[in-house]
């Protein structure tokens, strides 16, 4: 069992001097001065541990924020109805195409969900459709828009359907004109400004009566014979007055200004019948011919 404390006598005090009395109160000062800075240095580490704990706390609200909003807007995307085509733009850049015409076309798509609407299916239906299509741009412009942009294939010549038998121009004369473009699409469209300035083509047996949108003449041809007019041309200084193609059986009539007519064939190379006409004017003179030239024949040339 402890005894209660008590008090040393005093003959076992030691005498404090007034040099140990200073030292004790220095040390006093300073252990108060230290635990003050104690105290201080805990309030700042807690402060910094409740900070930290809030920024994080912050940051995972934050975070949830964030990933409900992107649910939120997913969702919208997929089950509003604001995300529906409800207008088409079309964009053209020659005059020929019908705005009314194209929107027609893409009358299934509105009320589809633009979103999710394919842009390779619009361009397959546009492509069905327009035969002298060249180009074709599909954007989407959120919420409701599709904006289509078209391309035409130019325009490179007139033509004159000529009924075989009769030999008479079968085409329209009033407002509208058939035209050939660069990849021999046959198309009607109205008469513009500068159709004079292009050359007029006869299309002679063609068989079954041409429709608007179809092939009338393979591409082929269609740079055979201008590379034959170019050579005729720069060659033997000719000038081409006109120019008739028969559809099957893929040949071409070029029409001189002299009056004189050269017929050429795709059977044959293009240098082989050139060879042939300029071994023709050698021995004969041109002031000979009346009618025409025949170059189609191999071993020969026929002329009348």
């Amino acid at each position: 069992m402890l005894k209660p404390p008590r008090r040393l006598p005093k003959r076992y005090n030691r005498p404090v001097t007034p040099m140990t009395k200073r030292l004790v109160k220095k040390h006093k000062r300073r252990h108060k001065k230290s635990r003050w800075k104690d105290f201080l240095h805990k309030f700042e580490r807690k402060g910094q541990r409740a900070i930290k704990s809030w920024w994080r706390s912050c940051m995972w609200w934050i975070l949830i924020t964030l990933f409900g909003l992107i649910l939120l807007g997913f969702g919208l995307l997929i089950f509003s109805p604001l995300i529906q085509v409800r207008e088409v733009k079309v964009v053209r850049f020659d005059s020929r195409l019908d705005i009314e015409e194209v929107q027609k076309i893409l009358t299934p798509f509105f009320g589809k969900h633009l979103f999710f609407l394919p842009t390779h299916e619009v361009a397959s239906t546009l492509e069905d459709a327009i035969k002298d299509l060249e180009d074709i741009s599909i954007s989407k412009l959120y919420p409701s828009e599709l904006s289509v942009k078209i391309k035409l294939d130019p325009l490179i010549s007139r033509i004159k359907i000529i009924d075989p038998d009769q030999e008479s121009d079968l085409t329209s004369t009033g407002a509208t004109v058939d035209y050939l473009t660069d990849e021999g699409v046959y198309v009607i469209v109205p008469l513009p400004e500068d159709s004079k300035s292009l050359p007029v083509i006869g299309i002679v047996d063609w068989g079954v009566r041409p429709v608007e949108g179809d092939v009338l003449v393979v591409p082929r041809l269609l740079e055979r014979m201008s590379e034959t007019e170019k050579a005729l041309s720069e060659q033997f200084g000719h000038s081409i007055a006109g120019r008739t193609v028969y559809i099957r059986a893929q040949e071409y009539h070029l029409h001189l200004d002299k009056g004189i007519d050269i017929w050429f064939d795709m059977v044959s190379p293009l240098d082989e019948q050139l060879l042939r006409y300029r071994t023709f004017l050698k021995s004969v003179n041109t002031e000979e011919v009346k009618k025409y030239i025949d170059l189609r024949v191999s071993d020969r040339v026929v002329y009348k």
